[in-house]
C-alpha cells in the first residue's frame, strides 16, 4: 500500500493564547489549551485506521497516510476536527517523505495559512 506524510500545525496557536494572557484571561487561555489537547487527541482517534500516528503534541500532528480514494476527505477532516474543538485553523503539508512534508506545510503558512499544500 502507498502512503503519504502529512505535516500539521495549529495556525496563531501562540499569538492568540499569548493575547488571551496579555488582557488577563487566563481562564480563557486554560480552555484553549485543554480544547487543543481534546482535538489533538480526536485527530490521533480518527486517524487510528487511516494509517500511523508518528508525533502528536501541542498543535502539531505528523501522520503517515494510506493514500486511498478517501486521501483528501480524511486530511480535510483534521481541519474539521481541529477547528470544530478550537476555532482555530490548522495547515497542512503533504508530501512523499517528511522533509518533503515540512516544506509543503511552511508554503501553506506562508500562502496564508487554514490551507493544505501538496508536493507536485
Amino acid at each position: 500500500m502507498k502512503y503519504k506524510f502529512a505535516f500539521f500545525d495549529g495556525d496563531n496557536v501562540g499569538s492568540t493564547i499569548e493575547i488571551l494572557l496579555l488582557e488577563n484571561k487566563v481562564l480563557d487561555a486554560k480552555n484553549l489549551s485543554e480544547n487543543i489537547n481534546k482535538a489533538i487527541n480526536e485527530i490521533k482517534q480518527f486517524l487510528e485506521d487511516k494509517g500511523e500516528v508518528l508525533i502528536a503534541g501541542g498543535d502539531d500532528i505528523l501522520v503517515k497516510l494510506h493514500d486511498d480514494d478517501k486521501f483528501i476527505e480524511v486530511l480535510n477532516s483534521i481541519g474539521e476536527i481541529f477547528f470544530g474543538k478550537t476555532g482555530l485553523t490548522i495547515s497542512g503539508g503533504v508530501g512523499d517523505d517528511i522533509k518533503t512534508a515540512i516544506y509543503e506545510l511552511s508554503i501553506a503558512k506562508l500562502y496564508g495559512k487554514n490551507q493544505i499544500k501538496f508536493s507536485k
